[in-house]
C-alpha cells in the first residue's frame, strides 16, 4: 500500500486510532530522520490494522498537533467500516501531520538542495526541518549569505513538504526553472534539485514496499463468523507491545482499561490535569493507576494479566470515584497540613500511595483530627527515607496489605505511625529521629526550615536552587571527607536563582548581600562563615535544623524510636 493512499484514508476518517492507543510521543528530530529514511528508500517498518464494523470507541489522527491536546472520542454507532491502528501509530501520525498539518504551529520543510554525499553515512543526507514560515525563510537567507561570504557551493533552500507534494508535474518544472535561475545553480545542484522534487512525490505515491501494511479481517464479510473478536485483537495488541519496549506497563494497563471501560479514556486524563493545577506534584497516569490498583485490592504491581479478567476491571470502575477523592484529599493534606506542593521534595509520588489508600476508607476521605499529627509525621518519615520510590511493586503492596488493609476491614481510622517507623527501620535502617534521617533528603528539610513549599514559579529565575554554603572544591582541597562536605547543614536554598557563578567564592563574600533576617531564617550564622570554623558551623546548624523540624512537626526521638513499638535488640 502506498503512503499517500494510507494518509488519504486517515484524512477521510477511514483509518483511525482505537482508544487503547497511547498518546503521540515522537519528537521533531525523530520525524525529520523518518523523512530522511524515506528519501533514501529505506523501509520504515510495519503497520498493523484491524478492519471492523464493531461499535468501538476511537479517535481520529491529529492534523495539527499541539502539546497537552485533549482527544475527542467517537462511537461507531452506525457500525461503518473502520480500520483501527494496532501497531504503527507513531509513524502514521508523524507522516500525517508532516504532509497535511503541523506540529506545534510549525510545518515540515525540505531543503530541496540537500542530498549531497557525506563522509559519515549515519548522518542525515536529506535535510528536513520543522520551521515556521518565518524560520524557513530565515534559514534559507542565512544559507545564501554564508555561501556568498565563504564562496562555497552548498546552498540550502527550504520548501514546505505539503506544498511540494501537491505540485503538479508542470508546476514542479516551472518551480525548478525559477530556482535554477534565481540561485544560479551548478549542473550538479540542478540535477540534485530535479531528483529531490520528483523523488519526494514518487516515493510517497508509487513505492508499495516502503511501509509494510497488514490488515486483520480485510474484506471479510461484515457478518462472517471468521471475523476476529475484540478480545482477540486486544490480545494481539498486548503481545505486540510486551514483546518489544514500545509501551510501559502503565501504558498497556491504561490501554486495556480504555478498551474495557470507555469512560476512563476521558476521566483519567481529566483527573490528572485537575490535580496538577497550582502545585508541582506532577501527578500522571502512572500514579493514578497505581492508586487504582491499590484501592481496588489488586496489589500495587503493574500486572497486565490482572486486567484480562473482566471482574478486575469492574473492581477498578467501582472504586474509581472513591480513589479520585482519596487522591485529591491526599494532595490537599500534603499541601495544607504538611506545607509541601512538590512530590519530588517528598522523594517521589509513590510515597503518597499509602496515604491515598488510607483516605480511601476514612469518613469523607479526610484525615480525622485525631490522626493529623500521625499522618503528617508519617508523610515526612517517608519523604526523608523514600522507602517506596525504588521498590514500588513489592514494598507498597506489603505495607498496605500488612498495616492498612486490616484496619480498613475493621473501620479503624488510626494511622499506623508505629508500623511505618518499623518498616522504615527494616527497609532503610533508620532507628530514630536524628541527623541520619534528615541526611536522606536535605532538600525537604531546608524547604521546611525556610518555609518553602516547592510550588511552581511563574518566572524561571525565581526557581529555588539548593547549593553548598561552603564550596565543595575548596573543602576537598582542605582535606574534608565527602560526608562532611555534603552534610545537610552545608546546604541552603533561596527562592531566587542566586547560585549562578558562585564557583569558589568565599561564603562571607557570597552572602554579603543577603539580609541578616534571611540568614537567620535559614540558620546561617554570618560569624561562622569561616573555613577555620567549618566543623563548628556544621555542628551548630545541624542542631538548629533538627530542633526546628522537631518543633514544626511536633515530634521527638521517642516518636521515631523503633524500640518504642517493637522489641528489637
Amino acid at each position: 500500500m502506498y503512503l499517500i493512499g494510507l494518509l488519504e484514508q486517515i484524512k477521510n476518517g477511514e483509518i483511525v486510532l482505537p482508544d487503547i492507543q497511547r498518546d503521540f510521543i515522537w519528537d521533531e528530530m525523530r520525524i525529520e530522520k523518518l523523512f530522511d529514511s524515506i528519501m533514501r528508500d529505506y523501509p520504515i517498518g510495519i503497520v498493523l490494522l484491524w478492519e471492523t464494523y464493531n461499535d468501538i470507541q476511537y479517535r481520529e489522527f491529529i492534523k495539527d498537533c499541539r502539546p497537552d491536546m485533549r482527544h475527542s472520542f467517537y462511537e461507531n454507532n452506525e457500525q461503518k467500516r473502520l480500520k483501527l491502528v494496532l501497531d504503527g501509530q507513531q509513524r502514521l501520525q508523524s507522516l500525517y501531520l508532516s504532509v497535511y498539518g503541523s506540529n506545534n504551529g510549525r510545518f515540515l520543510y525540505f531543503d530541496i538542495l540537500s542530498g549531497r554525499r557525506a563522509d559519515d553515512f549515519k548522518e542525515d543526507k536529506y535535510s528536513f526541518r520543522f520551521y515556521s514560515p518565518e524560520e524557513a525563510e530565515k534559514a534559507t537567507e542565512m544559507s545564501l549569505h554564508m555561501d556568498k561570504s565563504k564562496k562555497e557551493n552548498e546552498v540550502s533552500f527550504y520548501c514546505k513538504v505539503s506544498s511540494l507534494i501537491l505540485m503538479s508535474t508542470k508546476e514542479r518544472q516551472r518551480f525548478k526553472k525559477d530556482i535554477v535561475k534565481k540561485l544560479d545553480l551548478s549542473e550538479d545542484d540542478e540535477l540534485r534539485l530535479d531528483f529531490n522534487l520528483s523523488h519526494l512525490r514518487d516515493v510517497l505515491s508509487t513505492d508499495p514496499n516502503l511501509l509494510k501494511v497488514t490488515v486483520i479481517d480485510e474484506n471479510v464479510p461484515r457478518d462472517s463468523k471468521d471475523r476476529k473478536h475484540e478480545s482477540d485483537v486486544l490480545e494481539a495488541f498486548v503481545r505486540i507491545n510486551t514483546e518489544g519496549t514500545r509501551l510501559s506497563r502503565s501504558d498497556l494497563i491504561f490501554s486495556i482499561l480504555k478498551l474495557n471501560w470507555k469512560e476512563s479514556a476521558i476521566r483519567l486524563p481529566e483527573l490528572v490535569e485537575e490535580v496538577n493545577v497550582g502545585n508541582s506534584f506532577e501527578i500522571d497516569n502512572d500514579f493514578v493507576i497505581r492508586c487504582l490498583f491499590a484501592v481496588s485490592d489488586l496489589g500495587t504491581k503493574f500486572d497486565v494479566d490482572l486486567l484480562r479478567k473482566k471482574t478486575n476491571v469492574d473492581k477498578i470502575r467501582e472504586k474509581y470515584d472513591l480513589c479520585c477523592n482519596a487522591i485529591q484529599s491526599t494532595l490537599d493534606f500534603v499541601q495544607n497540613q504538611c506545607w509541601i506542593a512538590n512530590s519530588e521534595l517528598l522523594g517521589g509520588y509513590y510515597n503518597l500511595v499509602p496515604l491515598v489508600y488510607y483516605l480511601s476508607y476514612t469518613k469523607k476521605h479526610q484525615v480525622p483530627n485525631s490522626q493529623i499529627d500521625k499522618v503528617r509525621k508519617s508523610v515526612y518519615l517517608f519523604g526523608f527515607t523514600s522507602p517506596f520510590s525504588r521498590y514500588a511493586d513489592s514494598r507498597l503492596g506489603r505495607f498496605i496489605q500488612s498495616e492498612l488493609k486490616p484496619r480498613a476491614k475493621k473501620n479503624d481510622e488510626t494511622f499506623p505511625l508505629g508500623d511505618a517507623v518499623y518498616w522504615v527501620w527494616y527497609w532503610e535502617g533508620i532507628e530514630n529521629y536524628g541527623a541520619q534521617l534528615i541526611q536522606g533528603n536535605p532538600k525537604l528539610a531546608l524547604h521546611l526550615v525556610q518555609h518553602l513549599s516547592g510550588a511552581k514559579v511563574h518566572y524561571e529565575k525565581n526557581a529555588p536552587q539548593i547549593d553548598h554554603i561552603f564550596p565543595r572544591s575548596v573543602l576537598r582541597d582542605k582535606g574534608y571527607e565527602e560526608a562532611e562536605i555534603n552534610h545537610f547543614a552545608n546546604f541552603w536554598v533561596l527562592a531566587k536563582n542566586k547560585n549562578q557563578n558562585k564557583y569558589k567564592k568565599h561564603p562571607s563574600d557570597y552572602f554579603a548581600d543577603v539580609s541578616s533576617s534571611e540568614l537567620k531564617r535559614a540558620y546561617i550564622d554570618r560569624k561562622l562563615l569561616d573555613y577555620r570554623r567549618y566543623k563548628t558551623f556544621l555542628r551548630k546548624r545541624e542542631l538548629l535544623i533538627l530542633n526546628h523540624i522537631a518543633k514544626k512537626l511536633g515530634l521527638s526521638k521517642k516518636d521515631f524510636d523503633v524500640r518504642k513499638y517493637y522489641e528489637i535488640d
